[in-house]
């Protein structure tokens, strides 16, 4: 057990089987954590339980489970860019992995049960706007594999609030929640380009009727083989 917070300053440093009540901030490139519990702290501002927002490359993030120990509108999952998130385990937090730059790879993946408050301090008292996955900004994005549910704003959130979204692929998940479950911004960057979602689950538990996808007919969208469960109704795109 690890008590506080935890700065990896050491390129290679592998953190295995540890439950570590504190924040972890990556400050060294090629970071393995594996196999360990992170927990967090009591809070008094926003903070990642990971931060890789420095964009430390090699970070990997393999069978670990994210869990703040106590509940805050300021507790979230991964905060960065420049990572691969493999069999981890994320719940009980605002927005489970909050993207700010490109090269991340969420796979085999089980984000859910989001916290929600009616009033968040984070947006002048009123709700939280709780993702399962937020993308500010970046380029090759691969989400494959995972079951996504329990988000009150929307399961993956492309805002482009930052910069320009390409090569996002999200393939072979289930993901059900949020006011629409794929929602894709364009605001001043334009079309997102690049974007595929194919052989994907949904299920219809979003408060858009039937809202699996929601995108501008501008940013196009390599579509296949996604279904709604249990009926298999084919899915389609609303028009944002």
């Amino acid at each position: 057990m690890h008590n506080g917070d935890l700065n990896i300053t050491k390129a290679g440093t592998v953190i295995d089987g540890q439950d570590i009540r504190g924040l972890v901030k990556i400050s060294a490139p090629n970071v393995t954590i594996k196999n360990s519990v992170i927990r967090g702290r009591a809070l008094t501002g926003v903070a990642p339980l990971i931060n890789n927002l420095g964009g430390q490359s090699g970070l990997k993030i393999v069978d670990t489970e994210l869990f703040p120990s106590t509940a805050s509108p300021y507790a979230m999952g991964i905060y960065g860019y420049n990572f691969t998130a493999t069999r981890v385990n994320i719940h009980g937090v605002i927005d489970s992995v909050h993207l700010t730059g490109g090269n991340v790879v969420i796979e085999k993946s089980w984000l859910h049960n989001n916290l929600h408050y009616s009033s968040d301090p984070n947006h002048g008292g009123s709700p939280s706007h709780d993702d399962s996955i937020q993308i500010q900004k970046g380029d090759n994005i691969k989400v494959v594999n995972n079951n996504i549910s329990g988000a009150f704003n929307s399961g993956i959130q492309i805002t482009q609030d930052t910069g320009k979204v390409s090569n996002f692929t999200f393939t072979g998940n289930y993901a059900n929640g949020g006011g629409c479950t794929v929602n894709i911004a364009e605001k001043s960057y334009g079309p997102v380009q690049g974007v595929k979602i194919a052989d994907n689950t949904f299920g219809r538990d979003t408060k858009v009727s039937n809202c699996a996808i929601i995108a501008k007919s501008t940013t196009k969208i390599d579509l296949a083989r996604n279904y709604y469960v249990p009926d298999k109704t084919l899915v389609s795109v609303h028009k944002g």
